[in-house]
């Protein structure tokens, strides 16, 4: 009798002392994995609203989306008439890489020229996909004012001064650049004519 009470006991603490260590490995894991949390701040930054309207024709600004740099380009019809035949000279001319993913409202061929819902006015994020340096905007063609580092034939765009990585006015990735991918757009969408909500 006194065997099957030591049994019984041993097996009582067992059960126990599993139970009080599956405790403390929740109560241990739950701080643990709220700190891999978002911050509030970082949260109540997942949207960023922005008047393109602000942006002056042919003009550039830099505004900010979850801590990240965000290029706004309003282009002129000139601008715009620079895209047409360089296919053959971007790495990813239809912006097919990371944008199916990223941007669902890029559907139509022109949207994967313009890479924007309204062709005037672009949207992408500051950041060279070469190493994370923050491109220079440069819409005039050729190298005249820009010295050696751009090609004469190049049709303007964004130039990152760090290792040449070119860039057309679509922000698309000039073939020989070490940037790997196009700037990359995010989703966005329009709830008025010129306001836009990025995120």
């Amino acid at each position: 009798m006194t065997d099957q009470t030591d049994h019984s006991r041993r097996n009582f603490l067992y059960v126990a002392a599993g139970g009080l260590g599956a405790v403390a490995g929740a109560a241990t894991a739950v701080p643990f994995l709220g700190s891999m949390l978002p911050a509030a701040d970082t949260l109540a930054a997942a949207t960023t609203e922005f008047d393109v309207a602000t942006v002056a024709v042919g003009q550039m600004v830099v505004i900010t989306w979850q801590g990240k740099p965000v290029f706004v380009t309003h282009r002129t019809p000139e601008l715009l008439a620079q895209l047409d035949g360089q296919d053959d000279q971007l790495k990813d001319p239809n912006s097919e890489s990371i944008e199916a993913v990223s941007a669902e409202w890029m559907k139509t061929a022109e949207q994967r020229k313009t890479r924007s819902i309204k062709p005037e006015y672009l949207i992408a994020i500051a950041s060279c996909t070469h190493l994370g340096c923050i491109p220079l905007y440069k819409p005039s063609k050729g190298r005249t004012e820009w010295g050696d580092s751009v090609p004469s034939d190049w049709q303007g765009g964004w130039h990152c001064p760090c290792h040449n990585s070119l860039y057309d006015l679509s922000a698309r990735v000039v073939k020989g650049s070490p940037a790997p991918d196009n700037l990359h757009v995010m989703p966005y969408k329009y709830t008025g004519d010129t306001t836009v909500v990025i995120g």
